[in-house]
């Protein structure tokens, strides 16, 4: 049961599963957490995002929004400077294709 009254958010995460492989997945958490919450708060969601694919995949489970790291620490240790910005550039190309073989146009239609 979430403790949901004087929390401005939760966070979705499952950082501990480097060290325990028997432990689910976060994306597949997501949905019951979207549940109980109900609308309530906003849903952060963090683990393993790694591409646009990914970010449309937790936004269409309900999160309401998509935090990552690793990405843009790949990007800037293979560009430099100019890595994060390209990891932008590459995440948001890719969730703009899916989005459109998904047929939407805008985000909110993802959530629908």
């Amino acid at each position: 049961d979430l403790r949901l009254d004087r929390r401005p958010a939760v966070v979705v995460a499952v950082h501990g599963a480097r060290q325990f492989d028997g432990t689910p997945a976060a994306i597949e958490l997501l949905p019951a957490v979207v549940r109980q919450v109900n609308g309530r708060i906003p849903i952060l969601f963090d683990s393993g995002i790694r591409s646009g694919l990914d970010i449309l995949r937790a936004l269409a489970l309900g999160a309401d929004f998509v935090l990552l790291g690793r990405p843009f620490i790949f990007g800037v240790a293979a560009l430099g400077k100019y890595g994060g910005d390209h990891t932008v550039e590459i995440l948001t190309t890719e969730l703009k294709n899916a989005m459109i073989q998904l047929g939407c146009e805008t985000l909110e239609e993802i959530k629908a």
